[in-house]
């Protein structure tokens, strides 16, 4: 009972770890975050040192008062000093000379302190140097504390005092040559080179004995999927100077395994739970953990906790999930990945942090739930892991997969302020020491996120032999479950040999039936580890948003600005392709909208292609996810969280069972990702001229096996086609309901490539399809009407549109918006949207949106469509 009455104690003291006393905060064990009200100030004017700012009773001139993680400017942000950074070109306007000299994060903190009562400090990320200073001590120096990547553990028992505590933290901006947190082309450099406390800082409490690093790791039977074995390590470190006994515990799901250990006076031991020690740690009909589409992300809890003399002297909690992830390679060596022992087509963007390192924690919800809801399984994260762990919990639970590594940024001169050769720029031995243990330190804290399925070491460029085997030795040493990938781009390593991937571009615009038809680049073969088929214009709601009133129209400087750096500084040869192919715009709302189009027909064929050529195919990387700060290209949704066009051309294309258009041999396929078969299925096809002539319809029963893609229908030639015209595809089940539908606008006319001019960025057109006949369609009149209702803590708004004319309404847009502002609600869920209807049909389109910040009252449905009059909106 006594055991019992010990647990719930401390698992209620772990629940409430600090309580307000006198304006401060009192500190529990076992550990909690300290990142509320932080002092933050310059250094200019300070006739002080670290000694006496680390005082209690110090008192700056003059400070600001934050939360962290932040950088010194977003710090400065929080205190209103900058109100719109990311508007127009106001980010030239702030003063880079006051980052020169070093800031001060200074932090009180209340303890009570026991006699058996040990304490760490765990800074999780410093950019880029830092002295710590605590109680007037130096704990540790710039000399160590160097590098954003690292993550710090200081025992500071014997610094810190029973009351008041004062933690100062001097940090130092990263200077021309550092390997430093980075930005390439898709956004300009933070002033302040994001300095500062980018991440939290943890205070850990333990008994005489604490836990740390505890991971879980499972091997799943593959073959029946219905047993799996868990292997549970920790280690374990004595703070005391006798020898100590200790009961190490593990608990999850009803099980309990325990060991009893023996530790030396200070020794630190990795401690291991087998399941060939402990037969419960082999479970039966174990709940797996899957990426979308394949099942459900199923996770458990675990808790570990220590005992000296039947007294609890740390705990940890942490979710894991069961799932074993493998690589294989195609016979054309391309490289592939498994899970739970099914082949799973990698799909997925790449993602970027804020500019400023600033993004909340609602916002990195909303854009995994937008990953999801596009029928994407991964993120690729280059040089950026987060300001703290909602990114990798929230994956976990939405079953979105995460492949880690370093940035290109650190490969090229002119943004590494290195000397370049064929390498990463790390060559000093004590630098690549240095942070090949920054790297595991990641991995360490990472590990037993299931979301996370590969580490990989370089972008554009491998490690240097020497270096990328001592990576290989330090992670080794610390995971093994995981592939290792040496760079993101087809390279041979001297250690591994081929990395089985490709970074062949394009990042410019492609015509669709490039994905198809090219066998040399970045077509639809192999692992494309990051492409795209460039700029991904917003709405006119967000343009308006990033670009200021006079420089809207016509397009000028300021829309450079906000496009990307270097070869992507304007959106010169996306235009001539897109003028070509669609006429050119006249009015500012023309443009945009009329680049929606272009938005969904580029992209949705990029992974259309892939899924219709696997195996062949195993993995496609749209560059990029996301946005750092406001901006023209390469996004799915834009900086404000507003979906764009190409945002649902890719929910479309990755539906997990979709009829698809083949733009290279004009074949319809059906692609099914799902791990089990369809039977009695019918593919319907139409095609209409562009004024809404039927010329052809057909009906084909198939069925389809698990986790495949097959060509269904050989499309005929057909006479009487207008230069652009329109293919309607759909599938009905056994019953004959309709399961998702297709719709494409085609040309007569060909696209071909210059494909001996090809470059990294893009391969140049020759003949350009002409979509033109779009600009003369007769107008359509749709009915519009919607209700909206409150169901389980969301609005779901219900909206009923009918093409009630005799031609084609083609691409539709809708918005949920404040009807005060006209701004988009975001996040928003459409379960579809920029839909086109054929002449008299209905369809029922459902959007969700949180009930936060939001009243019924305030909420409105706006709608615009191409050759579209709405009636009743």
């Amino acid at each position: 009972m006594y055991q019992n009455l010990t647990r719930i104690l401390a698992i209620i003291m772990t629940f409430c770890l600090t309580e307000a006393c006198s304006g401060e905060k009192k500190v529990y064990q076992f550990q909690t975050s300290i990142n509320e009200d932080w002092q933050l100030f310059s250094s200019v004017a300070l006739n002080s040192d670290g000694q006496q700012v680390s005082q209690p009773d110090f008192t700056p001139p003059s400070y600001y008062k934050i939360n962290i993680p932040a950088t010194v400017l977003s710090g400065l942000i929080q205190n209103g000093l900058y109100p719109d950074l990311y508007f127009g070109g106001q980010l030239e306007a702030v003063d880079q000379k006051i980052f020169e000299t070093p800031w001060w994060y200074r932090k009180t903190f209340i303890l009570e302190k026991e006699h058996d009562s040990f304490f760490h400090l765990i800074f999780e990320g410093i950019n880029q140097k830092a002295n710590i200073w605590l109680n007037g001590q130096l704990i540790a120096g710039k000399e160590t504390i160097d590098g954003p990547f690292g993550i710090w553990q200081l025992d500071v028992s014997e610094f810190v005092v029973a009351g008041k505590n004062t933690l100062a933290v001097e940090v130092f901006r990263p200077e021309w040559g550092d390997l430093t947190i980075g930005f390439v082309d898709w956004s300009p450099e933070a002033p302040d080179n994001n300095m500062g406390l980018w991440r939290g800082v943890v205070l850990k409490k333990s008994g005489p004995v604490s836990i740390h690093h505890p991971f879980v790791t499972s091997k799943v039977n593959t073959q029946t999927l219905k047993e799996a074995d868990l292997t549970i390590s920790t280690q374990l470190r004595n703070h005391t100077g006798i020898n100590q006994k200790v009961n190490l515990e593990a608990r999850f799901n009803g099980v309990s395994v325990s060991k009893t250990v023996e530790l030396l006076p200070h020794e630190a031991k990795e401690v291991v739970l087998s399941p060939d020690e402990y037969k419960k740690l082999h479970v039966k009909n174990p709940k797996l953990w899957w990426p979308v589409n394949l099942g459900e992300p199923h996770l458990y809890n675990m808790e570990i906790s220590a005992s000296v003399n039947r007294k609890e002297s740390d705990l940890q909690r942490f979710r894991f999930g069961i799932r074993q992830i493998e690589e294989y390679r195609t016979p054309d060596d391309h490289l592939g990945f498994k899970v739970n022992g099914q082949e799973v087509l990698i799909k997925g963007g790449g993602w970027v942090d804020d500019m400023l390192l600033a993004d909340t924690d609602e916002k990195v919800i909303a854009q995994v739930d937008y990953v999801k809801h596009m029928n994407l399984n991964t993120i690729r994260l280059e040089g950026f892991w987060g300001r703290n762990k909602t990114l990798f919990d929230r994956c976990d639970e939405q079953g979105i997969m995460l492949m880690i590594g370093w940035s290109c940024q650190w490969e090229w001169a002119y943004y590494s302020g290195r000397e370049e050769d064929q390498y990463i720029a790390i060559r000093d031995p004590k630098e690549q020491k240095h942070q090949a243990q920054a790297y595991t330190d990641q991995v360490r804290w990472l590990r037993n996120h299931p979301s996370v399925f590969l580490w990989n070491f370089g972008s554009d460029k491998l490690p240097r032999p020497e270096l990328e085997l001592l990576l290989r030795k330090y992670i080794a040493g610390v995971d093994t479950t995981r592939p290792l990938l040496s760079a993101c781009k087809g390279h041979v390593s001297e250690i591994t040999g081929t990395t089985g991937v490709k970074m062949n571009g394009p990042y410019d615009w492609v015509s669709p039936n490039y994905w198809y038809i090219d066998q040399r680049f970045g077509g639809a073969f192999g692992f494309n580890t990051e492409t795209g088929p460039g700029p991904q214009i917003p709405t006119l709601e967000s343009i308006k948003r990033m670009i200021p009133e006079s420089d809207l129209w016509p397009r000028g400087e300021m829309w450079d600005y906000h496009s990307g750096r270097f070869e992507f500084r304007n959106l010169d040869r996306f235009l001539k392709a897109f003028n070509a192919r669609y006429g050119e715009a006249s009015t500012l709302k023309e443009f945009v909208f009329k680049n929606q189009i272009s938005n969904y027909e580029a992209i949705r064929p990029m992974f259309e292609a892939f899924a219709v050529n696997k195996p062949n195919a195993t993995g496609i990387i749209q560059w990029m996810l996301n946005s750092a700060w406001p901006k023209i290209i390469w996004q799915l949704y834009d900086y404000y969280l507003v979906p764009n066009a190409a945002f649902y051309g890719t929910k479309k294309a990755n539906s997990p069972l979709v009829p698809i258009y083949n733009y290279g041999n004009n074949n319809i396929y059906v692609h099914n990702e799902f791990l089990y078969g369809h039977d009695q299925l019918t593919l319907a096809v139409k095609v209409l001229d562009i004024n809404s002539k039927l010329l052809f319809e057909e009906k084909r029963p198939f069925n389809i096996g698990a986790n495949q893609s097959k060509m269904v229908f050989a499309l005929p030639s057909l006479e009487n086609l207008t230069t652009t015209y329109f293919l309607d595809l759909r599938l009905f089940d056994k019953n004959g309901k309709e399961i998702i539908y297709n719709f494409y606008w085609l040309s007569t006319r060909a696209d071909t490539h210059d494909w001996d001019a090809t470059y990294w960025v893009y391969t140049p057109g020759i003949d350009i399809a002409d979509m033109t006949g779009i600009n003369s369609m007769p107008k359509a009149n749709v009915i519009l009407d919607y209700s909206i209702q409150k169901e389980a803590g969301q609005y779901i708004a219900t909206v009923r549109v009918k093409n009630q004319s005799e031609v084609l309404a083609f691409f539709m847009e809708l918005r949920m918006v404040d009807r005060e502002t006209d701004r988009t609600i975001v996040p928003v869920f459409w379960d579809d949207n920029y839909i086109s209807l054929l002449p008299g049909e209905e369809r029922t389109l459902k959007a969700r949106i949180s009930v936060k910040d939001n009243e019924l009252s305030d909420l409105g449905l706006k709608a615009t469509g191409w050759n579209v009059e709405f009636l009743g909106n």
